[in-house]
Protein backbone atom coordinates (compact mmCIF):
# COMPACT_ATOMS: atom_id res chain seq x y z
CA UNK A 1 0.00 0.00 0.00
CA UNK A 2 1.55 3.33 -1.28
CA UNK A 3 1.14 6.37 0.89
CA UNK A 4 0.16 9.82 0.74
CA UNK A 5 0.46 13.20 1.09
CA UNK A 6 -1.15 16.27 0.27
CA UNK A 7 -0.75 20.20 0.88
CA UNK A 8 -2.08 23.51 -0.83
CA UNK A 9 0.46 24.97 -3.04
CA UNK A 10 -1.11 28.59 -4.85
CA UNK A 11 -4.21 27.43 -4.62
CA UNK A 12 -3.54 24.22 -6.19
CA UNK A 13 -3.65 20.81 -4.54
CA UNK A 14 0.25 18.99 -4.87
CA UNK A 15 0.16 14.92 -4.05
CA UNK A 16 2.68 13.04 -3.43
CA UNK A 17 2.53 9.33 -3.60
CA UNK A 18 5.18 7.29 -1.94
CA UNK A 19 6.24 3.77 -2.57
CA UNK A 20 3.56 3.40 -5.26
CA UNK A 21 5.80 3.08 -8.40
CA UNK A 22 9.78 2.22 -9.01
CA UNK A 23 9.84 0.92 -5.81
CA UNK A 24 13.53 -0.70 -6.75
CA UNK A 25 14.99 2.85 -6.88
CA UNK A 26 16.70 4.52 -4.01
CA UNK A 27 13.91 7.45 -3.57
CA UNK A 28 10.98 7.39 -6.27
CA UNK A 29 8.05 9.94 -5.79
CA UNK A 30 4.96 9.97 -8.12
CA UNK A 31 3.96 13.71 -7.87
CA UNK A 32 0.78 15.27 -8.81
CA UNK A 33 0.22 19.34 -9.19
CA UNK A 34 -3.36 19.88 -10.44
CA UNK A 35 -3.48 17.31 -13.32
CA UNK A 36 0.14 17.31 -14.26
CA UNK A 37 1.50 14.04 -12.97
CA UNK A 38 5.37 13.40 -13.14
CA UNK A 39 7.61 10.14 -11.90
CA UNK A 40 10.66 11.25 -10.37
CA UNK A 41 13.33 9.04 -9.41
CA UNK A 42 16.60 9.60 -7.57
CA UNK A 43 19.40 6.67 -8.06
CA UNK A 44 22.69 5.82 -7.04
CA UNK A 45 25.68 3.24 -7.65
CA UNK A 46 26.69 1.15 -5.11
CA UNK A 47 30.33 2.01 -5.48
CA UNK A 48 32.08 5.45 -6.67
CA UNK A 49 33.44 6.10 -10.09
CA UNK A 50 37.25 5.67 -9.72
CA UNK A 51 39.64 8.15 -11.24
CA UNK A 52 37.49 11.35 -10.79
CA UNK A 53 38.00 14.00 -9.15
CA UNK A 54 34.08 15.28 -9.21
CA UNK A 55 30.62 14.23 -8.15
CA UNK A 56 29.42 12.37 -11.23
CA UNK A 57 25.75 13.89 -10.60
CA UNK A 58 23.16 13.11 -14.04
CA UNK A 59 19.79 14.84 -13.85
CA UNK A 60 17.06 13.79 -17.02
CA UNK A 61 13.95 15.42 -17.64
CA UNK A 62 11.92 13.24 -20.35
CA UNK A 63 8.91 15.14 -22.23
CA UNK A 64 6.83 12.90 -24.23
CA UNK A 65 3.91 13.85 -26.52
CA UNK A 66 2.08 11.39 -24.95
CA UNK A 67 2.09 13.76 -22.05
CA UNK A 68 -0.39 16.01 -24.03
CA UNK A 69 -2.67 13.34 -25.69
CA UNK A 70 -0.80 13.60 -28.74
CA UNK A 71 2.13 11.34 -30.53
CA UNK A 72 4.33 12.47 -33.26
CA UNK A 73 2.66 12.02 -36.76
CA UNK A 74 4.36 12.90 -40.08
CA UNK A 75 6.85 10.84 -41.69
CA UNK A 76 9.07 10.62 -38.39
CA UNK A 77 7.20 9.25 -35.92
CA UNK A 78 10.15 8.99 -33.51
CA UNK A 79 10.19 11.50 -30.69
CA UNK A 80 13.53 13.56 -31.31
CA UNK A 81 16.42 14.58 -28.94
CA UNK A 82 15.78 16.67 -25.83
CA UNK A 83 14.10 20.13 -26.42
CA UNK A 84 16.12 22.99 -25.47
CA UNK A 85 13.15 23.29 -22.59
CA UNK A 86 13.96 19.78 -21.44
CA UNK A 87 17.97 20.52 -21.27
CA UNK A 88 17.23 24.00 -19.38
CA UNK A 89 14.57 21.92 -16.80
CA UNK A 90 17.62 19.86 -16.01
CA UNK A 91 19.97 22.54 -15.63
CA UNK A 92 17.34 24.34 -13.08
CA UNK A 93 17.02 21.06 -11.36
CA UNK A 94 20.70 20.56 -10.78
CA UNK A 95 21.71 23.83 -9.93
CA UNK A 96 20.09 24.15 -6.31
CA UNK A 97 20.60 20.49 -5.54
CA UNK A 98 24.46 19.23 -6.47
CA UNK A 99 26.00 21.64 -3.68
CA UNK A 100 23.95 19.92 -1.40
CA UNK A 101 25.58 16.15 -2.02
CA UNK A 102 28.44 15.59 -0.24
CA UNK A 103 31.76 17.35 -2.19
CA UNK A 104 33.91 13.96 -1.24
CA UNK A 105 30.98 11.93 -2.28
CA UNK A 106 31.92 10.16 -6.12
CA UNK A 107 28.72 7.57 -6.26
CA UNK A 108 26.89 7.93 -9.31
CA UNK A 109 23.92 9.58 -8.90
CA UNK A 110 20.63 10.30 -11.54
CA UNK A 111 18.07 12.29 -11.39
CA UNK A 112 15.06 11.18 -13.42
CA UNK A 113 11.67 13.17 -13.90
CA UNK A 114 9.00 11.24 -16.24
CA UNK A 115 6.03 13.68 -17.46
CA UNK A 116 3.64 11.52 -17.65
CA UNK A 117 0.59 13.91 -17.99
CA UNK A 118 0.74 17.91 -18.68
CA UNK A 119 -1.89 20.23 -17.45
CA UNK A 120 -1.64 23.67 -18.75
CA UNK A 121 -2.37 25.49 -15.17
CA UNK A 122 0.38 23.54 -13.32
CA UNK A 123 4.04 23.39 -15.18
CA UNK A 124 5.42 20.15 -15.65
CA UNK A 125 9.13 21.65 -14.74
CA UNK A 126 8.20 22.76 -11.79
CA UNK A 127 6.41 19.53 -10.83
CA UNK A 128 10.01 17.97 -11.70
CA UNK A 129 11.85 20.38 -9.62
CA UNK A 130 10.18 19.35 -6.80
CA UNK A 131 9.67 15.92 -7.55
CA UNK A 132 13.44 15.71 -7.68
CA UNK A 133 14.05 16.96 -4.28
CA UNK A 134 11.55 14.95 -2.57
CA UNK A 135 12.97 11.79 -4.02
CA UNK A 136 16.41 12.30 -3.24
CA UNK A 137 15.62 13.65 0.35
CA UNK A 138 13.16 10.42 1.21
CA UNK A 139 16.04 8.16 -0.19
CA UNK A 140 19.08 7.11 1.36
CA UNK A 141 21.45 9.07 -0.59
CA UNK A 142 23.79 11.02 1.23
CA UNK A 143 21.96 14.87 0.76
CA UNK A 144 21.75 17.89 2.85
CA UNK A 145 17.96 18.80 1.71
CA UNK A 146 15.56 19.27 1.45
CA UNK A 147 15.20 22.19 -0.85
CA UNK A 148 11.89 23.45 -2.68
CA UNK A 149 11.61 25.68 -5.94
CA UNK A 150 8.84 28.66 -6.65
CA UNK A 151 8.34 30.41 -9.75
CA UNK A 152 6.95 33.97 -9.80
CA UNK A 153 5.26 35.94 -12.32
CA UNK A 154 4.42 39.46 -12.02
CA UNK A 155 0.94 41.20 -14.31
CA UNK A 156 -0.82 44.20 -13.33
CA UNK A 157 1.90 45.05 -10.89
CA UNK A 158 0.52 41.98 -8.29
CA UNK A 159 2.89 39.30 -7.96
CA UNK A 160 1.86 35.62 -9.44
CA UNK A 161 3.16 32.20 -7.79
CA UNK A 162 3.72 29.00 -10.21
CA UNK A 163 1.79 30.89 -12.79
CA UNK A 164 0.15 28.79 -15.98
CA UNK A 165 2.22 29.21 -19.06
CA UNK A 166 -0.57 31.26 -20.22
CA UNK A 167 0.20 33.96 -17.54
CA UNK A 168 3.66 33.90 -18.08
CA UNK A 169 2.84 34.92 -21.45
CA UNK A 170 1.62 38.24 -20.42
CA UNK A 171 4.35 38.51 -17.08
CA UNK A 172 6.67 40.87 -16.77
CA UNK A 173 8.77 38.71 -14.71
CA UNK A 174 9.55 35.28 -15.16
CA UNK A 175 11.23 33.94 -11.76
CA UNK A 176 12.29 31.08 -10.19
CA UNK A 177 13.62 30.71 -6.89
CA UNK A 178 15.37 27.70 -5.15
CA UNK A 179 15.80 28.07 -1.43
CA UNK A 180 16.90 25.77 1.37
CA UNK A 181 15.37 25.56 5.09
CA UNK A 182 18.03 28.87 5.69
CA UNK A 183 18.54 30.64 2.59
CA UNK A 184 18.13 31.09 -0.88
CA UNK A 185 20.16 28.96 -2.73
CA UNK A 186 19.35 29.78 -6.23
CA UNK A 187 18.18 32.41 -8.58
CA UNK A 188 17.26 32.21 -12.02
CA UNK A 189 15.04 35.32 -13.78
CA UNK A 190 13.62 36.83 -17.32
CA UNK A 191 12.14 40.37 -17.25
CA UNK A 192 11.35 43.63 -18.95
CA UNK A 193 11.83 46.39 -17.15
CA UNK A 194 10.98 45.96 -13.16
CA UNK A 195 11.92 48.38 -10.22
CA UNK A 196 14.24 46.93 -8.11
CA UNK A 197 12.29 46.84 -4.89
CA UNK A 198 9.45 44.77 -6.49
CA UNK A 199 12.33 42.24 -7.56
CA UNK A 200 13.38 42.28 -4.06
CA UNK A 201 9.26 41.43 -2.53
CA UNK A 202 8.93 38.49 -5.12
CA UNK A 203 12.58 37.17 -4.15
CA UNK A 204 11.43 37.24 -0.51
CA UNK A 205 7.45 36.03 -0.83
CA UNK A 206 9.04 33.25 -3.02
CA UNK A 207 11.68 32.29 -0.41
CA UNK A 208 7.88 32.11 2.62
CA UNK A 209 6.22 29.70 -0.32
CA UNK A 210 9.26 27.63 -0.54
CA UNK A 211 9.69 27.22 3.58
CA UNK A 212 5.54 25.73 3.71
CA UNK A 213 7.18 23.46 0.88
CA UNK A 214 9.89 22.50 2.81
CA UNK A 215 7.90 21.80 6.30
CA UNK A 216 5.93 19.72 3.97
CA UNK A 217 8.83 17.32 2.74
CA UNK A 218 10.28 16.96 6.50
CA UNK A 219 6.86 15.63 7.29
CA UNK A 220 7.02 12.99 4.35
CA UNK A 221 10.68 12.00 4.97
CA UNK A 222 10.15 12.34 9.06
CA UNK A 223 6.92 9.27 8.01
CA UNK A 224 9.09 7.39 5.40
CA UNK A 225 12.53 8.91 4.80
CA UNK A 226 15.65 6.01 4.48
CA UNK A 227 18.53 6.09 6.25
CA UNK A 228 21.68 7.83 4.58
CA UNK A 229 24.01 5.11 3.42
CA UNK A 230 27.44 5.53 4.71
CA UNK A 231 30.01 5.96 1.54
CA UNK A 232 33.50 6.27 0.84
CA UNK A 233 34.89 9.66 1.44
CA UNK A 234 37.29 11.56 -0.90
CA UNK A 235 37.85 14.81 0.89
CA UNK A 236 41.66 15.92 1.04
CA UNK A 237 43.40 14.55 4.41
CA UNK A 238 43.76 17.69 6.52
CA UNK A 239 47.22 16.58 7.42
CA UNK A 240 47.93 17.24 3.66
CA UNK A 241 46.37 20.41 4.06
CA UNK A 242 48.71 21.08 6.73
CA UNK A 243 51.73 20.48 5.43
CA UNK A 244 50.92 22.03 2.39
CA UNK A 245 50.42 25.16 4.60
CA UNK A 246 54.05 25.00 6.20
CA UNK A 247 55.33 24.65 2.57
CA UNK A 248 53.44 27.42 0.87
CA UNK A 249 52.10 29.71 3.25
CA UNK A 250 49.35 31.73 2.80
CA UNK A 251 51.22 34.85 1.94
CA UNK A 252 53.29 33.00 -0.85
CA UNK A 253 49.94 31.53 -2.22
CA UNK A 254 48.36 34.98 -2.69
CA UNK A 255 51.51 36.57 -3.96
CA UNK A 256 51.44 34.12 -6.65
CA UNK A 257 47.57 34.14 -7.31
CA UNK A 258 47.88 38.17 -7.17
CA UNK A 259 48.60 39.23 -10.56
CA UNK A 260 46.10 40.24 -14.41
CA UNK A 261 47.47 37.30 -16.41
CA UNK A 262 46.15 34.13 -15.95
CA UNK A 263 49.47 32.54 -17.94
CA UNK A 264 51.43 33.84 -15.02
CA UNK A 265 49.17 32.78 -12.16
CA UNK A 266 48.77 29.59 -13.84
CA UNK A 267 52.59 28.76 -14.03
CA UNK A 268 52.93 29.80 -10.32
CA UNK A 269 50.82 27.33 -9.04
CA UNK A 270 52.07 24.67 -11.97
CA UNK A 271 55.41 25.50 -9.91
CA UNK A 272 54.04 24.73 -6.71
CA UNK A 273 52.72 21.12 -7.96
CA UNK A 274 55.60 20.11 -9.20
CA UNK A 275 57.68 21.07 -5.97
CA UNK A 276 54.83 19.52 -3.94
CA UNK A 277 54.75 16.59 -6.21
CA UNK A 278 58.84 15.60 -5.32
CA UNK A 279 58.12 15.96 -1.86
CA UNK A 280 55.31 13.51 -1.11
CA UNK A 281 57.27 11.18 -4.42
CA UNK A 282 57.15 8.50 -1.61
CA UNK A 283 53.38 8.95 -0.66
CA UNK A 284 50.91 7.50 -3.17
CA UNK A 285 47.94 8.64 -0.96
CA UNK A 286 48.87 11.94 -0.53
CA UNK A 287 49.90 12.31 -4.24
CA UNK A 288 46.98 11.36 -5.48
CA UNK A 289 44.71 14.14 -3.33
CA UNK A 290 47.65 16.63 -4.06
CA UNK A 291 45.79 18.18 -7.50
CA UNK A 292 42.49 18.62 -5.51
CA UNK A 293 44.42 19.96 -2.54
CA UNK A 294 46.26 22.72 -4.39
CA UNK A 295 42.85 23.83 -5.94
CA UNK A 296 41.01 24.14 -2.41
CA UNK A 297 44.05 25.88 -1.20
CA UNK A 298 44.08 28.28 -4.07
CA UNK A 299 40.23 28.34 -4.13
CA UNK A 300 40.15 29.44 0.24
CA UNK A 301 42.88 31.78 -0.80
CA UNK A 302 41.02 34.05 -3.47
CA UNK A 303 37.80 34.41 -1.52
CA UNK A 304 39.59 35.13 1.62
CA UNK A 305 41.09 37.84 -0.62
CA UNK A 306 37.71 39.62 -1.68
CA UNK A 307 35.44 38.90 1.26
CA UNK A 308 38.19 39.86 3.77
CA UNK A 309 40.63 41.87 1.65
CA UNK A 310 38.57 43.12 -1.02
CA UNK A 311 40.80 43.01 -4.09
CA UNK A 312 40.60 40.49 -6.84
CA UNK A 313 43.41 38.37 -7.75
CA UNK A 314 43.56 40.57 -10.99
CA UNK A 315 43.52 43.87 -9.27
CA UNK A 316 40.06 44.67 -9.51
CA UNK A 317 37.80 46.43 -7.13
CA UNK A 318 34.88 44.75 -5.98
CA UNK A 319 32.33 47.02 -8.46
CA UNK A 320 34.70 47.11 -11.44
CA UNK A 321 34.08 44.79 -14.21
CA UNK A 322 36.97 44.10 -16.61
CA UNK A 323 37.88 46.00 -20.10
CA UNK A 324 35.26 44.66 -22.20
CA UNK A 325 35.94 45.30 -26.48
CA UNK A 326 33.90 44.25 -29.55
CA UNK A 327 34.81 44.31 -33.51
CA UNK A 328 33.29 44.24 -36.64
CA UNK A 329 33.52 43.30 -40.42
CA UNK A 330 36.69 40.97 -39.23
CA UNK A 331 35.47 37.92 -40.98
CA UNK A 332 35.07 38.49 -44.86
CA UNK A 333 31.25 37.56 -45.89
CA UNK A 334 30.03 36.60 -43.04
Amino acid sequence: MYKKYEMELAGKTLRVDVDRVAKQANGAVLIHYGDTVVLSTATASKEPRDGIDFFPLSVEYNEKMYAVGKIPGGFNKREGKASENAVLTCRVIDRPMRPLFPKDFRNDVTLESLVLSVDPECRPELTAMLGSAIATSISDIPFDGPCATTQVGLINDHLVFNPSAAQLSISDLNLTVASTKYKVIMIEAGANQVPEEKMLEAIFEAHKVNQKVIEFIDKIVADCGKPKFTYKSYAVPEELFEDIKTVIPPEQMEEAVFTDDKQTREKNIDAFKEMLKERYADNEEWLGFLGDALYQYQKKTVRKMILKDHKRPDGRKLDQIRPLAAEVDIIPRV
